[in-house]
């Protein structure tokens, strides 16, 4: 599972940090690298914010995965990005991204997106990403 950390915060750390967790999963639920198009796999992400703010957060997490064909160009999914309310008293979040038949045969690197947006509906302060190592894509 790759993991990394919040990238944008305005606050101390004490007051409210984050990880973020991305894995392919295949349709058996393991863990891969290697999927086949049109099976039924995933790319499960779970997130945690900790610190004193968490309480008062408020807005939509927006949750995308951003996929880069070698050699080839990128894509985004879902389109729109999958959107999730922020949870008060609970700062752990997870969310399952299907993929099936989303991506043409070839060699991807992926990368979860993980943005905010304010109760007020603009672009929000937090956010993180995580880079998925090399995922192949067969027929």
């Amino acid at each position: 599972m790759a993991s990394g950390e919040f990238q944008v915060m305005k606050v101390p750390a004490e007051q409210l940090a984050g990880v973020l967790h991305g894995q392919v999963v295949d349709p058996g639920a393991q863990p891969t690298h290697v999927v086949h198009r049109d099976e039924g796999w995933t790319v499960d992400v779970s997130w945690e914010v900790t610190g004193e703010l968490v309480d008062w957060l408020a807005g939509r997490w927006q949750l995308e995965i951003i996929a880069d064909l070698t050699g080839g160009g990128e894509t985004r999914h879902p389109s729109p990005p999958v959107e999730l309310t922020f949870t008060p008293g609970s700062g752990r979040y997870t969310a399952s991204i299907p993929m099936r038949g989303q991506l043409a045969p070839g060699i991807y690197d992926l990368v979860v997106n993980l943005t905010t947006t304010t109760a007020a509906g603009t672009a929000g302060a937090l956010g993180g990403f995580v880079v998925i190592s090399r995922l192949t894509v067969k027929e």
